[in-house]
């Protein structure tokens, strides 16, 4: 059985800006994947129960965002050998957003 990355952006502001569809998404993931939890749509979904795994600790392990952006790709590729994964992204995914392209480019693989 194939398992799903699904990719959502938190756009760049509170909560009410963010569609319904994706607030439902959110609400129904038992986990959330998260490039960071620098986001306040993330703080009110925390502060509202959602569980949310971040990468923030990558960032310290690395010198180059490049390193970073390929472990976070790597792991979540890894993790959706196994389930169905959601992962959010500040702002729009496709808009400057390098572990999205990562996630493209290497998924079909």
């Amino acid at each position: 059985m194939s398992h799903h990355i699904t990719v959502i952006g938190l756009g760049a502001g509170e909560l009410e800006q963010l569609p319904l569809g994706i607030y439902r998404l959110l609400k129904n993931t038992s986990l959330l994947y998260a490039r960071t939890m620098e986001h306040p749509v993330l703080k009110e979904l925390s502060a509202e129960g959602l569980s949310i795994s971040s990468f923030d600790a990558i960032y310290e392990k690395y010198d180059r965002f490049e390193d970073v952006y390929e472990e976070i790709a790597e792991t979540l590729f890894q993790k959706a050998l196994s389930e169905d994964i959601v992962y959010g992204v500040p702002g729009h995914p496709l808009i400057a957003e390098k572990t999205v392209q990562l996630l493209l480019e290497q998924g079909s693989e």
